[in-house]
């Protein structure tokens, strides 16, 4: 109804949960208006995914994209941990990894010079790597090196700062 006929967003984010990661990326795939986004420094970890739900994806000439393998903080484990809880916890970050790495490698397909298999994903997370914006343009992250000229009117920037100013 406001007329809103295209999501522009200027990212940087050091990633942050999977699951918040993948349903970001799905929120901006079933979208109907355009969607473009702009690397402006590092996207890294879940990041990538929120990245890689854009329709048009562009990466400034310094920017950077940081893939790595599912990580939790000991600190959400309870004092007491069993062998099967050890398990279960071991099979839910596999799969976390294992459609992480199967989006990654089906979104930067198409805009790929050198496509990356499900193979070569699950390869870098499991050491990881860091694409520089030459690797990020050949593999697909993005589709362009440029940097952007951010509008100065009929626009909202959404920061860290106005994040941190709203109530709980």
């Amino acid at each position: 109804k406001g007329g809103i006929d295209e999501f522009v967003v200027y990212l940087v984010t050091g990633g942050g949960n999977p699951g918040s990661g993948m349903e970001l990326y799905n929120f901006f795939k079933a979208r109907p208006e355009r969607t473009t986004i702009y690397n402006m420094s590092s996207v890294d970890s879940a990041g990538v995914l929120f990245f890689l739900g854009f329709q048009k994806r562009y990466g400034l000439p310094a920017s950077s994209f940081m893939v790595h393998q599912t990580k939790f903080s000991k600190a959400s484990l309870p004092d007491w941990y069993s062998y099967s809880d050890l398990k279960k916890s071991e099979m839910e970050l596999l799969a976390v990894d294992q459609k992480t790495h199967r989006v990654i490698a089906t979104e930067t397909a198409p805009k790929a010079e050198v496509p990356l298999s499900v193979e070569d994903v699950e390869a870098a997370a499991s050491r990881t790597t860091i694409y520089f914006a030459e690797d990020a343009l050949r593999h697909g992250f993005i589709e362009g090196i440029m940097t952007p000229t951010m509008p100065i009117q009929d626009v909202f920037y959404l920061t860290d700062q106005y994040l941190a100013g709203l109530p709980d």
